[in-house]
């Protein structure tokens, strides 16, 4: 007898399960993305195209599509290269390494952490590929996505409109201190979950999930700062609904990753 193949798409328990909660914050990320594609309502052919890409690769990884990890990690960078090649936009090439940073680990994080058996890893390699791939996405977040780190040492902000337009959000001191603070935070937050979840060292109570809280946190404090800073555009509920989802990423996968496995982990 043959081996079975595996089904095209499975459905998904939709509750409020910590699991659940997860594949609907990574399910989020990418129809956020597909959002922001046609937001000014004026989309372009590469617009739509971006729209299909997005909704399509979010879909997938919801359904369980097999090889959509790597296809959709692969696939939305490659896809932004030979766009920008054609188009003659050589920054294109920086977005794609970035989004190849930010996508790889939304896509794999969630099955890293549930041990999903199609990986084909034992679960130390697993847990141990998964802590890397938490701290490659903590930081780009904090750093890069958010604008905390120009937020904390500058106090302002430069940023581009769907319409190419430069626009600058300047902080007053309270503001920049509280920057300052998040940014803290953050980093207190990384380091936590390195030295529990990486380094499998014991630091007082902590665990995993309490550095990746102390990260969401700081993305929290981030939005705030975007969405009352002097300058700062209007309407900004998709960039707060994305921030939600990068919290949820953020806080359930370690919650689940690292609490399952503790019986196993830690021992006796």
């Amino acid at each position: 007898m043959g081996m079975e193949e595996p089904p095209m798409y499975k459905i998904p328990t939709i509750d409020l399960s910590v699991k659940s909660l997860l594949m609907l914050s990574q399910l989020g990320v990418f129809a956020v993305f597909a959002y922001w594609s046609v937001e000014d309502g004026a989309g372009d052919n590469f617009d739509y195209l971006f729209l299909v890409m997005m909704a399509g690769a979010g879909l997938a990884l919801f359904l369980s599509v097999p090889h959509s990890r790597m296809g959709v990690s692969l696939g939305i960078p490659a896809f932004m290269v030979v766009m920008g090649l054609a188009m003659g936009e050589d920054e294109m090439m920086f977005w794609a390494v970035f989004m190849l940073l930010m996508i790889g680990p939304i896509a794999y994080m969630p099955a890293m952490a549930t041990g999903d058996p199609t990986l084909g890893l034992d679960d130390e390699t697993r847990l141990q590929r998964l802590g890397i791939l938490w701290i490659v996405f903590a930081l780009l977040m904090l750093v890069m996505m958010s604008g905390l780190a120009s937020f904390a040492t500058e106090g302002e902000l430069t940023e581009t409109n769907n319409d190419g337009d430069e626009f600058t959000m300047v902080l007053d001191s309270n503001q920049q201190t509280i920057a300052q603070g998040g940014l803290a935070v953050g980093v207190i937050g990384v380091l936590v979950f390195l030295l529990t979840a990486v380094m499998g060292q014991e630091v007082g109570p902590m665990r995993p999930w309490h550095g990746g809280v102390m990260a969401a946190v700081a993305l929290l404090i981030a939005q705030y700062l975007w969405m009352t800073a002097e300058g700062a555009t209007g309407e900004q509920a998709g960039d707060l609904f994305m921030i939600i989802c990068f919290v949820g990423i953020l806080t359930l996968t370690p919650c689940i990753a690292y609490e399952g496995s503790s019986d196993s982990s830690g021992g006796e």
